[in-house]
């Protein structure tokens, strides 16, 4: 999805083992009358079958989910799809190496990576189980619109199987490992989750001079952006664009207009090498009007931007300025700051970028009240060890 000159690509511990119990039958075998020894035989025969029909049942629910969240169950299909997302972005990650040999090679001090996979799976479900307990305890729910708003996604991806909800339950089994049905509830469980957490980030309140604070005490709050996923490598980059399209209708401007943007966009590159200040030259005059308000910067890795800002931004050094050409026009570039794989932005990227900030330090006080939360007891996450063991 094209967005503001952005090709855009649409995360416990203390858990402990559930026993199985099961108890023994036994009769004696004598009972000096015939009839009533018939009789307790059959009794017992029938006690036999009830507790057989009762282990069946049990075995078969116990393998139907994974681990608990206090009263709240992970069914194994909602544990397997939260799982392939974590694969995805650990493949994503090691920069997608060899599957078929990734998942059993032994990557942070000795674990192998299918278990770390497992394990972030889990401590991501912890939390996510967390926010509906607390959804729920608070009474959020889905209103009629938003309810209204799934079925129609559903109906919408029924309809791209030519109408054939089996044909669609059966590719989503396939490609997601969930039935279109079990897709529903998860997405459901995804619009809650979301509603309580806005309103606990709208009733979080932060002070400019908090945000060093969180920032030294909760990095890993100021790692992902917009355009930045699982703390890959990334730039922070402003920008000028000089369109040679028509950014409404997507259509190319005439040839002398396009020859108009290049010259003003030549100048503009001469200013920003001369050392004008750049984020006001972009408030002035980019006209991407995603970034332009805020000085034109963006803070994004690889695969988000088009190839060739892309390109240009990870080989400019920081404080370099340059200017290349997309399909939108003419992109003046100014490199701010370059941050390694793994790493948080910088403070004073931190302070500035709007995606960060006071929003930032909001989101570092949330991870606090998260982790306060899954030191509480009703919240504790307990394995299923059979069935969490045998998934891989």
């Amino acid at each position: 999805m094209k967005n503001s000159i952005v090709n855009r690509i649409d995360d416990a511990s203390g858990t402990s083992k559930t026993k199985i119990l099961s108890k023994k039958a036994g009769g004696k075998k004598h009972y000096g009358n015939k009839n009533i020894y018939v009789l307790y035989t059959c009794i017992a025969i029938a006690v036999i079958i009830v507790a057989v029909a009762i282990a069946a049942a049990f075995s078969t629910y116990s393998r139907s989910f994974v681990a608990s969240v206090g009263r709240e169950k992970i069914s194994v299909s909602e544990f397997m799809f939260f799982l392939e997302q974590e694969k995805n972005n650990m493949l994503d990650i090691a920069e997608n190496p060899d599957p078929e040999t990734f998942w059993d090679t032994a990557i942070t001090g000795g674990e192998k990576a299918i278990d770390i996979a497992k394990r972030k799976t889990l401590e991501n479900l912890q939390e996510f189980k967390i926010q509906l307990l607390k959804a729920r305890e608070q009474k959020i729910s889905l209103d009629k619109t938003e309810i209204e708003g799934v079925e129609n996604i559903i109906s919408s991806i029924i309809a791209q199987y030519n109408n054939s909800k089996s044909a669609a339950n059966k590719a989503y089994k396939e490609y997601y490992g969930i039935t279109l049905d079990e897709f529903k509830k998860i997405y459901k469980d995804y619009l809650l989750r979301n509603k309580f957490f806005s309103n606990e980030m709208e009733s979080i309140t932060v002070s400019e001079e908090e945000v060093e604070e969180y920032y030294n005490r909760f990095p890993d709050a100021f790692k992902d952006s917009s355009f930045r996923m699982n703390g890959q490598e990334a730039v922070w980059a402003r920008h000028i664009l000089v369109a040679t399209m028509d950014l409404e209708t997507g259509e190319k401007l005439p040839e002398d207009k396009i020859t108009e943007a290049k010259k003003k966009a030549e100048e503009l590159l001469e200013r920003a090498k001369s050392g004008e200040d750049f984020a006001q030259l972009a408030k002035e005059y980019s006209e991407d009007t995603g970034s332009a308000e805020h000085g034109g910067d963006y803070v994004f890795g690889k695969g988000y931007m088009m190839p060739e800002f892309e390109d240009l931004s990870f080989s400019l050094e920081p404080g370099g300025v340059d200017m290349t050409e997309t399909d939108y026009g003419y992109h003046i570039i100014k490199v701010e700051e370059k941050i390694e794989a793994g790493e948080p932005i910088s403070l004073r990227c931190a302070k500035e970028y709007r995606e960060f900030g006071v929003n930032g330090a909001k989101y570092a006080k949330y991870i606090e009240r998260m982790e306060e939360w899954k030191k509480d007891s009703k919240y504790k996450v307990v394995k299923n060890e059979s069935v969490y063991n045998s998934i891989r």
